[in-house]
């Protein structure tokens, strides 16, 4: 009797794929933390431009291959740094308005929460003010600013105590992003009014013009 010849096995060309294992996930998660904290300590004593890819991967310990494998470049990791604080900052201004229903009282109580975490981030206040031409140039960029004025729209339609056009709601939204940005770039290291009392001078500006401020007119 002639054996039947056997059916050849095709075993498969293509590359076994692995589960990362827990410890190369630790390690990769440690990598890019080290990276970010060298990075933001750059940025924040040096700025963007004088900053290096060289210097933050000596100071962070890992390799130039790790760094741009995790990030690819310095503007992106930077731009990284800038799209969590917006989400940040919308996020807590949100909730703060969301206590009050009189404008006067959400701008104030807003504004105060805003300054209050920036202080609170060790480094922000370098890191602002050594970048404040790339703040200026890609905040405007990241969704959570315009999420923001939408926010800041529907907030300030609750709030006003009369009804706004749409082109009124809009421009005030802005007049009160704008108010909250510039202050936000005028911080530095140097000693300034608490926040709670640039968030008074913020909000009656806004709210009651220069002459509710108290100056004297001319």
């Amino acid at each position: 009797m002639t054996e039947q010849p056997r059916a050849a096995t095709h075993r498969s060309t293509a590359p076994r794929k692995y589960a990362p294992s827990a410890k190369r996930a630790a390690r990769t998660s440690e990598a890019r933390d080290r990276i970010r904290r060298a990075a933001w300590h750059a940025f924040s004593t040096q700025g963007l431009d004088a900053a290096s890819i060289a210097g933050i991967v000596r100071e962070s310990g890992v390799s130039t291959g790790s760094f741009y494998n995790h990030f690819g470049s310095k503007e992106a990791l930077f731009e990284v740094f800038l799209e969590e604080l917006a989400e940040e900052v919308r996020a807590l201004t949100a909730r703060a308005r969301a206590k009050a229903d009189d404008l006067e009282t959400m701008l104030r109580i807003s504004f105060e929460a805003l300054l209050e975490h920036i202080v609170s981030i060790e480094g922000a206040r370098g890191f602002i003010e050594r970048n404040q031409h790339h703040l200026r140039a890609s905040l405007h960029q990241f969704d959570a600013m315009e999420q923001m004025l939408e926010d800041l729209r529907r907030d300030v339609a609750r709030g006003a105590g009369r009804s706004l056009s749409a082109q009124e709601l809009d421009l005030v939204a802005r007049m009160i992003f704008a108010m909250g940005l510039e202050t936000i770039l005028q911080l530095d290291e140097r000693p300034g009014p608490s926040s709670s009392e640039a968030a008074a001078l913020m909000t009656a500006m806004i709210v009651r013009g220069v002459g509710g401020l108290g100056l004297e007119k001319t």
